[in-house]
């Protein structure tokens, strides 16, 4: 798998689309949700928070939380309901969602 980061697509619940910063693993994974860089696109504003899937995992009781692309994946839709994260030692650990947080915008005042 890749590492490091690549700046992959985000596309807000008004159809506008960002760019931001994924781990370049999670951006292969497609219920996530990911699409390839718009060029032109400006970067995901400061004070914007992006969608979030909520996870526990059954086998460790660990938490985790992902951001997703967009309300079309998998996770968001609910057609998927696990997802995975790697741990610390660099072994993958199953999620099963228990939440998820819609996106916010700060508004300038």
């Amino acid at each position: 798998m890749p590492r490091g980061f690549v700046y992959c697509g985000y596309t807000c619940d008004n159809g506008d689309v960002f760019q931001t910063l994924v781990d370049a693993d999670e951006a292969l994974i497609a219920d996530r949700g990911w699409a390839a860089v718009t060029v032109g696109a400006d970067l995901l504003p400061q004070q914007f928070r992006p969608r979030r899937i909520y996870g526990l995992s059954p086998s460790t009781g660990r938490r985790a939380r992902i951001r997703v692309g967009t309300t079309t994946c998998d996770l968001w839709t609910g057609v998927a309901n696990t997802f995975t994260v790697e741990l610390d030692t660099g072994t993958p650990d199953t999620m099963n969602v228990v939440g998820r947080t819609q996106e916010r915008r700060r508004l300038a005042h």
